[in-house]
């Protein structure tokens, strides 16, 4: 497996620090506002890269943090008259309810910096004792000039750092790229004590500190947006290493911006679509969709065409396992579809091993849906043959978390469709397979009676309980969960 390391620039052989064990740390967001759909790009991403490592047999541990402390949170709770701490528990809930919505896995740890003040002034002191760190009547400052390999992660020259760089004023800073570990002053609702007195702690400072006290001085993969590889992630970097002798993380991935007409999806630009409004009109598994279509470190430019042409992508796979569910054939011949399964397992495993590639790993899955669909069109594989097939084809999304939608929909589907099974005098059955299978001959048969309104009576029912049923010439030979 080979994952491009933005601290190198190249692609590199992925050899975590403990054998099998992996310690991930993702950025989290800082909960001011409600989340976009920038943020949900990724945090799938993340969730997918986790997922894969899952499914190699890796044992993960992810910790993804929430900047519940933060200039951003202070400023907008004072414009809206209610403490900080409530306004950011306000939005970490509703996110952590949107990742879930999303398919997004909740973290194996989810620190927030208000329950992390000891580590964090533990690693404040270490630097200070280890000569990195000094006070001002502002606040305590990291000496970016202490630390020689300071922008060796965004590979950007010293004047390109001071440009990017937080501006953070105080005339007693040595150097304008020195950022704040420590900010003095009084905040309602945001003020600690501390051996240098009452505040709160700087941006960088939280992650470090979180990602160290929980994961080690070493962690395996940083991931985040690629808009906090500076200054965010360049200071983390120069924090943790003055302060431990150690590399910070081994891997450091990023993802690619989502934009809207070219430039990128912001709260403070103002051109944003939250992930509450996203899932309301396109639903989670099209978003996942889109998101998958693109490689993890791509930019995505937005538009409800791509949208849509990633949920009908996803209803052609979802078509292809609704089809092999209602197959039946006496065909003994096979060997073909078999091939086609082994070859799309090892082009999707080819592809996820090389830096995690979705859209190759999705021209795989579309490739076996298609052949899949065929044979059940034209009858030409055995049943078994066929639903060998589809299981590896689910198994697969799963990886990806776009298995149909069953789990969640069944129970109600299920008794939905009994009820519909006692409409139309259709003996019990066991299984909702059995039900719908049952269905769908009674809808065929009512068709080739022409008694169309039968039909579409069973069709319309069946519609309203979540199944949509999909017609051929030669009749309904397949259905999905809508």
């Amino acid at each position: 497996m080979k994952i491009q390391n933005t601290l190198s620039g190249e692609k590199e052989e992925f050899t975590p620090l403990h054998g099998r064990k992996v310690n991930m740390y993702v950025c989290g967001v800082t909960p001011y506002d409600q989340s976009h759909l920038g943020h949900a790009r990724t945090f799938v991403s993340f969730d997918v890269i986790r997922r894969y490592l899952l499914f190699k047999g890796y044992d993960v541990k992810f910790v993804q943090n929430v900047t519940d402390i933060d200039d951003k949170i202070i400023n907008r709770a004072k414009e809206r008259k209610v403490p900080p701490a409530a306004l950011s528990e306000k939005y970490t809930h509703q996110f952590e309810k949107e990742c879930l919505e999303l398919g997004v896995m909740e973290p194996d740890i989810a620190p927030r910096v208000s329950g992390s003040i000891p580590p964090i002034l533990s690693l404040i002191q270490k630097l200070e004792k280890k000569g990195f760190a000094y006070k001002t009547s502002t606040g305590v400052y990291f000496d970016v000039a202490k630390f020689p390999e300071y922008g060796k992660l965004s590979h950007q020259t010293s004047e390109k750092l001071k440009a990017g760089a937080r501006v953070e004023v105080d005339e007693e800073k040595k150097n304008p790229q020195d950022f704040a570990l420590w900010k003095l002053g009084e905040e309602a609702g945001a003020t600690f004590s501390s051996p240098w007195g009452n505040g709160r702690p700087g941006w960088h400072i939280e992650c470090s500190a979180m990602a160290t006290s929980l994961l080690g001085d070493t962690i395996d993969i940083h991931g985040a947006g690629r808009d906090l590889i500076f200054p965010h992630h360049e200071n983390e970097i120069a924090q943790s290493e003055a302060a431990t002798g150690k590399p910070f993380a081994r891997y450091f991935m990023h993802t690619g911006f989502f934009t809207i007409d070219g430039e990128k999806m912001a709260k403070s630009l103002g051109n944003f679509i939250t992930i509450e409004d996203g899932l309301k009109k396109y639903g989670a598994q099209p978003l996942r969709a889109l998101f998958l279509l693109s490689h993890y470190s791509s930019p995505i430019d937005f538009s409800e065409d791509a949208v849509k042409a990633a949920g009908s992508a996803l209803a052609s796979l979802h078509g292809a396992l609704s089809a092999s569910r209602t197959y039946s054939s006496k065909a003994s011949r096979g060997g073909s579809l078999a091939a086609a399964v082994s070859e799309a397992e090892r082009e999707f495993i080819a592809a996820m091993d090389d830096d995690f590639d979705t859209p190759a790993a999705m021209a795989a899955l579309f490739s076996l849906a298609k052949k899949i669909s065929g044979a059940c069109s034209e009858g030409s594989a055995s049943e078994a043959e066929v639903k060998s097939a589809a299981a590896v084809l689910e198994k697969l999304l799963a990886v990806f978390n776009l298995a149909p939608a069953a789990a969640g929909k069944a129970p109600d589907t299920a008794s939905a469709v009994e009820k519909i099974c006692k409409e139309f005098g259709i003996p019990p059955a066991s299984s909702l397979e059995e039900k719908v299978a049952a269905l769908i001959d009674a809808r065929n048969g009512a068709r080739k009676k022409k008694d169309f309104a039968a039909s579409d009576a069973i069709r319309s029912a069946l519609a309203n309980a979540g199944i949509l049923l999909e017609d051929r010439k030669d009749g309904t030979t397949g259905w999905r969960f809508t």
